[in-house]
């Protein structure tokens, strides 16, 4: 087998000459009450060690009495409420499961409770009654750059608690063009079993919620994507209200800023989300905003493209004010705007997104391994099309549920409210797909 030393390498360089540079107000005061900066050589176990029994290891299983069997997932979590015992993971890691167990580092194994999930963010939240426990420390994801030093924590393949090391890759990452996401991407080691852990800053505080990974091989190859941390907390909050998330619209149609269109809103660079068009009688039509405005900021946050703000507007409580900032010919603008619950359609069987799916036969296009339901057709302007579903790939499960006749993908998505998540192979690549009915 063929040795990578590349990470030792970095990980000798930083021990040997590197401080972590942090921020003025994040550095500690010494004694005299001059600003230090931490560091690092002599390892980092002592920034570590304050928030490592707050990660949990997940048990997620479903007990079919009728049967016999016994089915389900380990992943990995972080306590984010002591007093009320409340732990952190990924939808997916819960998906089809009927019981719940929080593993703590001590070796306690508690049983917990699913307070409710988000699919399309692929976060969910626990609640169990565990005395002599700690929160783990929670910062705001905002205030990442590229190049910060990170560590992914979690129980990957099953094993103990696992800590790797690495640095924030990318910011606003997604991983299809239409997930309601808005990445950090790392390159510490995310595998099987990572899911849900927490990532962690320099400081050690919790800045993501390790979700997913780009491989053809199944294993990290320094590609992991996490949730940023104030993004997890907005659908925590409203998980702990609803036990689901009421999503928000503004009623327009969202585009990148090409220089043309920067051009006409008098923007100074091409970051932003330009709106192609506005509903009539939407949120965005009553707060006065115009086709080819090209939005800033929202809700106290730069915008960076469409796809963060789709995310952001995902997130945000309905009916209450939020402030935008907005270039229009040239112009800054601040607004407020409202936003409002989305309508969706029901779901009733797959074909009604578009698309139709047979079961496998001929596997000489797909990997041995490799089960689900081949898509064999995409109706040109269908929400399938429109979330770039392709003749060839292959659906591997739907909203966390795996596939295996086009009667089992019916079953899943029938009674579903407007979106579905597939998890598709395509090209050797596994890749998360939203589909949404409005």
């Amino acid at each position: 087998m063929k040795k990578n030393y590349l990470g030792a390498g970095f990980l000798a360089l930083c021990l040997a000459s590197c401080d972590v540079a942090t921020s003025p107000d994040e550095r500690a005061l010494s004694e005299n009450n001059e600003v230090t900066t931490p560091t690092f050589a002599a390892g980092f176990a002592d920034v570590l060690a304050p928030q490592l029994n707050s990660v949990v290891r997940v048990d997620a299983s479903n007990i079919d009495e009728t049967k016999g069997t016994v089915s389900g997932s380990i992943g990995s979590g972080a306590i984010i409420d002591a007093e009320n015992g409340y732990v952190l993971t990924n939808a997916h890691v819960v998906a089809g499961a009927t019981d719940y167990a929080v593993q703590l580092l001590d070796g306690r194994s508690i049983v917990a409770e699913l307070v409710g999930k988000d699919v399309p963010t692929d976060i969910a939240l626990l609640k169990m009654d565990a005395p002599s426990v700690k929160a783990i420390t929670i910062t705001d994801s905002d205030k990442a750059r590229v190049g910060d030093l990170v560590f992914a924590v979690g129980y990957p393949f099953g094993l103990d608690q696992t800590v790797s090391l690495g640095i924030v890759s990318g910011l606003g990452r997604s991983t299809s063009s239409t997930a309601l996401h808005d990445f950090i991407q790392t390159d510490a080691a995310i595998n099987t079993g990572n899911s849900g852990g927490p990532l962690l800053d320099n400081q050690g505080a919790l800045i993501g919620v390790n979700t997913a990974i780009l491989s053809k091989s199944g294993g990290s190859i320094g590609i992991g994507f996490s949730i940023p941390s104030r993004i997890a907390m907005r659908v925590v909050d409203q998980l702990k209200s609803f036990g689901e998330v009421h999503r928000g619209s503004i009623g327009v149609s969202l585009d990148v800023v090409s220089e043309a269109a920067a051009k006409t809103a008098g923007t100074p660079n091409l970051e932003g989300a330009l709106i192609a068009s506005v509903d009539a009688g939407s949120p965005a039509e009553i707060a006065g905003l115009e086709a080819e405005d090209v939005i800033t900021r929202y809700d106290g946050r730069p915008v960076k493209t469409p796809t963060s703000l789709r995310t952001w507007i995902g997130v945000s409580e309905t009916g209450v004010p939020v402030d935008i900032s907005l270039f229009r010919r040239g112009e800054k603008i601040s607004l407020q705007i409202t936003p409002q619950p989305r309508a969706f359609a029901i779901i009733e069987s797959i074909s009604q997104l578009g698309m139709s799916v047979e079961s496998i036969v001929d596997k000489s296009g797909v990997k041995p391994d490799v089960s689900g339901v081949l898509v064999t057709d995409v109706v040109k302007g269908s929400p399938a099309d429109l979330a770039d579903m392709r003749v060839g790939d292959v659906v591997l499960s739907i909203n966390n549920e795996k596939t295996s006749t086009p009667a089992v993908c019916d079953r899943i998505v029938h009674g579903t409210k407007g979106r579905v998540l597939l998890l598709v192979y395509r090209d050797n690549v596994i890749l998360p797909v939203i589909i949404e009915m409005m």
